[in-house]
């Protein structure tokens, strides 16, 4: 039987909580300073087998992030926001949802994932080295691990919004409110 001492859970999880209060801060604080490296580039392949890149996103505002299906709380929670703020935003913006799970996930399965919660987002992969160099692009890291036991995901969370010009606008975390990521679609009024 394990034992745990509960003091040192405590301990960890509000380790945990404050690091990430912390890394939202520090990306809220200083948001050109965060955005340095970002390239918001890609070239992935949707459920036809066309290659799908971010001019073909041009005149549209973009939520972007990367998951994958067999995820059990962290992506449909991610996706969800997604489709909730895409809703609230009320005009013609985008999501799309790009599995880093390319063995079990093929864009065909991708779409069917993002399009269920909501008819504006798309789900794009692509080989290894096609999501690896999107991932990058957007300093994104995932690691898939697998076993004779198990088999895991692991990929960073947030949530990426592109203008219509195709710049980065803002970073998101994975349950930022679906108000403030729809209120940041709106054009600014001059």
């Amino acid at each position: 039987m394990v034992r745990y001492d509960m003091s040192k859970v405590i301990q960890l999880i509000a380790g945990l909580l404050i690091l990430s209060l912390y890394t939202h801060t520090a990306m809220t604080d200083s948001t050109a300073d965060s955005f340095a490296g970002i390239n918001p580039e890609f070239k992935l392949v949707n459920s036809s087998g066309e290659v799908v890149t971010e001019q073909d996103m041009r005149g549209h505002y973009v939520l972007l992030a990367f998951g994958f299906t067999h995820c059990l709380h962290i992506c449909p929670m991610m996706a969800a926001n997604m489709a909730m703020a895409l809703k609230a935003a009320g005009q013609d913006a985008r999501g799309i949802f790009i599995s880093v799970d390319t063995e079990r996930d093929t864009p065909a399965v991708v779409q069917a994932y993002a399009s269920s919660f909501h008819p504006s987002m798309i789900g794009l992969g692509g080989s290894y080295q096609q999501i690896s160099q999107a991932a990058n692009n957007f300093k994104v890291s995932f690691v898939v691990t697998k076993s004779h036991q198990a088999y895991t995901v692991e990929h960073t969370s947030d949530i990426f919004l592109i203008g219509p010009d195709g710049s980065l606008l803002d970073v998101f975390a994975l349950n930022a409110s679906p108000r403030v990521m729809a209120d940041a679609m709106q054009p600014v009024s001059e």
